[in-house]
């Protein structure tokens, strides 16, 4: 009776069986049509740039088995890393190599190759050099392994490992080895193809590898690759489907990249010849090509140039759709602000300061938030992909019993059993994920916040200025040490007729608040300063504007000063700072006997600031300096001290101002011996030499 009933399941099993891999035959002509039709659509989607068509799209087709797994990841990767969602384009890209590395079927391959190009260059584009390179070199080493390195995506990965490697200062016959192939394999396709569109691949793969050396100042090599270009260049203009336009702007490029290189070389005169060629090209009359151009103005200190050339910012920041970024800041704004101070267009300067400062809280929030919000959609599609991929198991599990149905009866206690130790893995699965999610999370808040401390530390580092007046009876220096990434500690100098003002302040507190303070501190002096007023009007005024809303109750000590460049005197007020250091010709050094000390500034509103003057002859110098200085701490906990700083001054009283403000320094260091710096340390030296 039992043998009956098995025979008779077995029987039934066979014929479900063999009915839905027959009716799977039938179906496979009208697969393949939907196939190409849903292909179709989003290669439209993509050539008319539509983003976020092409993950709706690839989104309803993935289920339909309209699009393979590795297909899928490679068109939802390119959408996201077109919108600058960088980690959800890593996700997919990651995903899809994951999906197609074991396979050997010409279009997983083709997809393989598709993707790990892409994500290198994504890695490369955001500096993960070692990243880009465990992506690379594994998947240049299987693709040549599989005779699938003459294609482009496999010419694309060599250069990015060789930019990459010498990026990290890795050796120089690597790199040269991946460039070199690269090039020889892109002038073999294009002896074998010669059209544009061979030459418009190799002539990207050496704009690369050119700037890539102009950006680590190895200018020798970048005008060997920049010969290269330019003979792709002349090959290119030859073929029959070549565009007039784009020649025009590569040459164009060559041009400006050739004068860097040339400049770098110390070749000023051709450097200048290849600059004025550049100019004459339409590219140059456009914001790209003068913003392109800063490069090489910077380099050849043509800073006036270069200021005129920074005035298209604005319009290249609204061309391309950006916003005052962190990044932007980094590498647009300070590079503006530093071509107009050098120019001597301080007004344009300043107004750009206060862009920076205006701009730079909002820029770290939206960064914060941008991060934040991607990080949720990162997470959020982890999740649904985990819950797909059980979806998918549970999908085939159905269709393993079909075919094995005439074991049922023998495996029912069996699937019983591992139904039950998946769920119980499945739980310990959810629970690990938990707590890698919550640890991964919590590590790349950490570097997110880091990174972004220390740009904002490259910000107020670049606000401080570091070139001080070129004036024959005048020495003088400074220098900043915030104890943090970002410090409370400034000093700056402006030159208004022939007065000179100079200042320095020590902001309460420590990190970003304190930064903040101190941006705005700086900006009230410069802007009073160049108004031609007193010491002591710019402490009342600056002091009204900062305890106005004043809610966290900061303040900033300072010492502020004018020196008449005519009269040799000099006016000063003291809010609340220590006192400076004064010496004369004969090397003798005291500490200034300040009458009129005034209460920190940004504490109490209407308060009326005092100031005081003296007259400072020749070989006359004064040190100004806040309490990094005379408190730093060694491992003892004992202080640096008043008397230590008079002595070492004694000791190098003949020295400039400079060599004064380092032997400070490093007298501080060695007596810290290897305790952490407690507190920022600022000097500034003023000496009177006609």
């Amino acid at each position: 009776m039992g043998k009956n009933i098995l025979r008779c399941l077995s029987l039934v099993v066979t014929v479900a069986a063999a009915l839905f891999l027959s009716g799977c035959g039938g179906d496979s002509e009208e697969q393949e049509r939907q196939r190409r039709e849903a292909e179709d659509m989003v290669y439209a989607a993509y050539l008319a740039k539509d983003y976020p068509r092409i993950i709706e799209l690839v989104d309803s087709f993935k289920p339909l088995g309209s699009f393979t797994e590795g297909k899928g990841c490679y068109w939802l990767g390119y959408a996201y890393d077109r919108m600058m969602q960088k980690r959800m384009a890593e996700l997919y890209w990651k995903t899809g190599i994951a999906a197609v590395e074991n396979s050997t079927d010409d279009e997983d391959v083709r997809v393989y190759a598709g993707i790990t190009n892409r994500l290198t260059g994504l890695l490369n584009t955001w500096t993960e050099y070692e990243a880009a390179l465990k992506v690379a070199i594994p998947a240049t080493e299987r693709l040549k392994s599989l005779g699938r390195d003459t294609t482009s995506e496999y010419n694309n990965m060599l250069i990015y490992i060789g930019c990459c490697q010498s990026r990290l200062g890795l050796r120089d016959d690597k790199t040269f080895n991946s460039l070199e192939e690269a090039y020889n394999a892109q002038l073999n396709n294009i002896k074998k193809h010669p059209n544009a569109v061979t030459y418009r691949d190799a002539i990207i793969g050496v704009i690369n590898i050119s700037y890539n050396y102009l950006e680590i100042a190895d200018y020798e090599k970048a005008r060997l690759w920049l010969e290269r270009m330019r003979q792709l260049i002349e090959g290119y203009k030859k073929q029959a489907d070549a565009r007039p336009d784009y020649a025009e702007k590569q040459l164009a490029r060559y041009n400006i990249y050739l004068a860097r290189a040339l400049e770098g070389l110390k070749f000023k005169d051709e450097a200048a010849e290849a600059y004025r060629q550049f100019c004459q090209t339409d590219f140059f009359q456009t914001a790209e090509g003068k913003i392109l151009a800063s490069d090489y103005l910077r380099l050849a200190g043509r800073w006036q140039d270069a200021a005129d050339n920074f005035g298209s910012m604005d319009e290249l920041m609204k061309a391309f759709g950006t916003s005052y970024s962190l990044e932007n800041i980094q590498q647009m704004l300070l590079k503006k602000y530093e071509v107009n101070m050098k120019a001597g267009r301080i007004d344009t300067a300043r107004a750009v300061s206060m862009t920076i400062a205006e701009r730079l809280d909002s820029a770290i929030t939206l960064s914060r938030s941008a991060e934040a919000r991607e990080e949720a959609a990162v997470h959020e599609k982890e999740l649904e992909m985990t819950a797909e991929n059980e979806r998918n198991v549970r999908q085939r599990h159905i269709s393993q019993l079909v075919t094995m149905a005439t074991l049922i009866v023998f495996l029912i206690i069996y699937i019983i059993v591992r139904h039950r130790m998946g769920v119980r893995l499945a739980k310990a699965h959810n629970d690990l994920k938990t707590a890698y999610d919550q640890l991964e999370e919590t590590t790349t808040a950490k570097e997110r916040m880091e990174s972004e401390l220390r740009i904002a530390r490259d910000i107020q580092m670049s606000m401080v200025p570091s070139v001080f007046p070129s004036v024959e009876s005048i020495d003088m220096y400074a220098s900043m040490t915030p104890a943090k990434e970002v410090g409370g500690d400034l000093y700056n100098f402006l030159r208004k007729g022939d007065k000179l003002y100079f200042c320095i302040g020590d902001v309460s507190g420590k990190g970003v608040p304190a930064s903040l303070f101190m941006t705005l501190a700086t900006r009230g002096f410069l802007t009073l300063a160049s108004t031609g007023r007193g010491p002591a009007e710019i402490a009342t005024r600056m002091n009204a504007e900062l305890s106005d809303n004043n809610e966290m109750g900061m303040f900033v000590t300072m010492f502020i000063c004018m020196y008449d460049l005519k009269q040799g005197r000099l006016e000063y007020c003291n809010a609340g700072h220590n006192p400076p250091i004064i010496g004369n010709a004969e090397g003798e050094y005291t500490f200034l006997d300040v009458k009129e000390s005034n209460a920190p500034i940004g504490l109490w509103p209407s308060l009326e600031y005092v100031g005081e003057e003296m007259d400072l002859p020749s070989g006359n110098m004064i040190l100004l300096y806040t309490d990094g200085l005379n408190e730093a701490e060694n491992r003892r906990q004992e202080q640096y001290g008043e008397d230590r700083i008079l002595q070492l001054m004694t000791s190098h009283a003949s020295q400039s101002t400079r060599d004064m403000i380092e032997a400070l320094k490093a007298d501080t260091d060695q007596f810290r011996d290897g305790a952490e710096q407690n507190d920022d340390l600022t000097m500034l030296a003023f000496r009177v030499t006609r």
